[in-house]
């Protein structure tokens, strides 16, 4: 099977190939009284998104920006592990000692 037909039956399964070197031009846009881009299909696909996820724009040391998918679960997780500690705090110092 060519990488072609590997491609196209990955499309047709309903998953895009990631490309690690996949370049994405996007305008910038007038959204309401704010400004934003719109992300093509494949650049979702890529990111693991869908309507209703979030993301977060990172800037890198080397002054790149990233999109990073939230993980949703995570942030409920340690919310709630912040309710506990509040809640506990003076035990958690009694154990900290």
């Amino acid at each position: 099977m060519t990488d072609r037909e590997k491609d196209k039956g990955m499309k047709e399964a309903g998953t895009a190939p990631l490309h690690p070197t996949m370049n994405a031009s996007m305008k910038v846009r007038k959204i309401g009284n704010s400004l934003g881009v719109i992300l093509p299909k494949d650049v979702l696909a890529m990111l693991g998104v869908d309507e209703g996820d979030s993301i977060d724009a990172v800037r890198l040391p080397d002054g790149r920006i990233e999109l990073v998918v939230v993980d949703r679960e995570a942030d409920d997780l340690m919310a709630m592990a912040e309710d506990i500690m509040a809640e506990n705090r003076a035990v958690l110092r009694a154990l900290a000692k």
